[in-house]
């Protein structure tokens, strides 16, 4: 089962202080090192001095010395100095004593969908800064807006969330809209032409 898992994901073994006994191709493949290069290093090589060096990094391997197993999304650093996202799980081994004779680490490189995930995220951060953007419940009622929607139509926060979009309409043009099954968002272009004068 062990080499099953070891064919498809990337794995690591450390001794419970950390220091690296051996690891896969995968994992070898996903950090830019050889496994002759990492036996006999200590974890730490994969992490940031100033992660590697604080409180929270000693309280890890103290919590997997007690037999403690950890998951998550852990950022590392490969070879080349290269940030490096892992989706991984720390797992102690006991021994027949019941004590952690080693720790083996399964993982999966998700550093492509975190930098999509930061992509679209700055995306977003550009498009506020760019653009009046406003969200609406199906119904049509306000859940955000950004500054530049607010200065545009010249409104506090406090003011338009919870109210319906036809705060914002003529009563004669006003006219409630057919429920969808999700939210709205509206992104008006606010760049305005400076007169010359």
């Amino acid at each position: 089962k062990l080499a099953a898992i070891s064919r498809s994901m990337a794995m690591i073994e450390f001794a419970p202080d950390g220091t690296i006994l051996d690891a896969n191709d995968r994992f070898c493949q996903a950090m830019g090192y050889s496994a002759e290069e990492l036996r006999g290093k200590h974890h730490r090589l994969f992490c940031e001095p100033g992660y590697a060096q604080s409180a929270e990094y000693q309280q890890l391997w103290h919590e997997l010395g007690q037999g403690k197993t950890i998951s998550g999304t852990f950022e590392r650093v490969d070879k080349a100095g290269r940030e490096v996202w892992l989706e991984a799980s720390y797992m102690p081994v006991l021994d027949a004593q019941r004590q952690v004779s080693s720790v083996i680490k399964v993982a999966s490189d998700i550093s492509q969908r975190v930098a999509l995930e930061h992509e679209s995220e700055s995306l977003l951060k550009a498009i506020s800064r760019a653009m009046a953007v406003i969200e609406f419940t199906p119904q049509g009622r306000v859940i955000k807006a950004n500054q530049n929607f607010l200065d545009t139509m010249g409104y506090r926060l406090d003011e338009v969330v919870g109210r319906h979009h036809g705060l914002f309409c003529r009563t004669s043009v006003s006219r409630p809209s057919t429920a969808s099954s999700g939210r709205r968002l509206t992104v008006a272009n606010t760049t305005r032409t400076a007169s010359s004068g």
